[in-house]
């Protein structure tokens, strides 16, 4: 599948030739232009030109994702940025228990923003249990440093409690962007006391920013108004995945050719092999129809074995199983791809994969329990969702789909129109609004 690019002529700033061509920039480069140049050093606050509102962001852990963002809060002149990490995951290798194996990634993750890791005092130190962050050292710093405000990602680990006490105390206003969503399945006493819990929580935060649409319900069942939401998506460095994927599809036959596939279309599914993901229902789905194309699975994880067993014993023999590859790495499989699908369950929020597929200009096919899907997929226009664990259904989207190449195309190129709303910019705008109406401007 190659993509291709439609000019009108013309140089304004909404046109498209100009919007494609501003997404090509780097993500600091292009907030910049839209909310002004800094002549500031990222690496140490209080050197050079500064903006007026000093944000304080406390981060689980240097995550690929957020990078990007950082740094492009970094380099507008409306906000000194501070990032604080409760964990070095990320920094350093690690262990990561949903692939199964140990790994460091390997774009840079701390460079362009100033940023410092905080003293965890928790006994197994973990992303994935309450106790497993204590960074009670947050607590003394906004009393110090006085921010304008602190961005807070969740309510799932103590320090982010924490956090929200040393915002009390010094009157810190909260900026909350977190995963949220609606969980309609958990029994009534699970809510009540989520309910209540989360009540208490928001009354003591200035404003809200979803991530997407099922966020912004979220808020406004908790009855929040209008007036403290400020839209900022969750995103990925959009630039990086277009660029560099249209650069490997140049040697697309010779990227097949090497993991064993021939010219006919390929399916791709791109994250952990976890229950969660649900990969066999897609291995399931595609059985019936592997004479019409290659199926690759991107990740690794506790159910690689038996999905690999499953495969061999059916003789699947264009089914490949690539393994965990690393952020860099992940273009050229989206380059090589023809159809992105990920048929997970409702344990996932916003799976930012989607993303990665999108501005790498793939048409998505998508289970309709990932909350974020309906921000993702028009049906008929990039893609398609279909019902959750219904392998039938997911069969019959993915015959309709490989039998018309030049849909695909087509769907493909309106991925990538449809994921240009959802970039680094948008993110960083969301933040500095949200910034001006809890700060009054200095």
């Amino acid at each position: 599948m190659l993509l291709t690019f439609r000019s009108c002529g013309g140089d304004s700033p909404n046109h498209p030739t100009s919007l494609f061509q501003l997404s090509m920039l780097r993500p600091e480069v292009r907030v910049r232009k839209l909310l002004g140049p800094s002549g500031s050093s990222a690496e140490e606050p209080g050197m050079g030109k500064q903006g007026p509102y000093r944000l304080a962001v406390l981060a689980s852990h240097p995550i690929q994702y957020h990078a990007p963002l950082f740094r492009a809060l970094a380099a507008t002149n409306q906000i000194d940025l501070t990032v604080y990490f409760c964990l070095d995951w990320g920094a350093n290798e690690y262990f990561d228990p949903g692939f199964e194996t140990r790994f460091k990634w390997d774009l840079p993750l701390l460079t362009g923003y100033y940023h410092r890791f905080l003293r965890n005092w928790a006994w197994s130190p973990t992303t994935g249990r309450f106790t497993g962050a204590i960074n009670p050292g947050i607590i003394k710093e906004l009393c110090i440093r006085q921010f304008d405000g602190i961005m807070i990602p969740g309510y799932a680990l103590a320090s982010y409690w924490l956090a929200y006490f040393g915002a009390w105390i010094s009157r810190t206003p909260v900026l909350f962007r977190g995963e949220t969503v609606l969980r309609h399945n958990r029994p009534w006493w699970v809510k009540a006391f989520k309910r209540g819990l989360l009540s208490l929580l928001f009354r003591g935060t200035a404003a809200f920013l979803p991530i997407g649409s099922p966020s912004k319900e979220f808020y406004r069942d908790f009855d929040i108004g209008d007036e403290k939401i400020f839209f900022s998506p969750y995103c990925v460095d959009n630039a990086f995945f277009t660029k560099t994927s249209v650069a490997w599809r140049h040697k697309r036959s010779e990227l097949r050719s090497a993991f064993g596939f021939d010219d006919r279309p390929i399916v791709l599914f791109v994250g952990k092999l976890v229950d969660r993901k649900r990969p066999l229902d897609l291995l399931q789905a595609y059985e019936t129809i592997h004479e019409q194309a290659g199926l690759m699975f991107v990740g690794d994880g506790p159910l690689r074995l038996s999905l690999e067993r499953y495969a061999t014993d059916r003789g699947l023999a264009r089914v490949c199983f690539a393994g965990f590859r690393n952020q860099s790495e992940l273009p050229q499989f989206y380059a090589m791809a023809d159809l992105f699908v990920l048929p997970s369950s409702t344990d996932e929020v916003a799976p930012l994969v989607i993303n990665e597929a999108m501005c790498s200009g793939l048409p998505v096919v998508i289970s309709d329990a990932v909350p974020s899907a309906v921000d993702y997929v028009r049906n008929g226009e990039n893609g398609y969702t279909y019902p959750c664990g219904n392998v039938a259904a997911l069969r019959d989207v993915l015959v309709r789909l490989l039998a018309d190449s030049d849909r695909l195309v087509t769907l493909g190129e309106r991925s990538l129109m449809i994921i240009g709303q959802w970039d680094v910019e948008a993110a960083a705008k969301g933040i500095v609004r949200a910034l001006e109406r809890v700060v009054p401007r200095k």
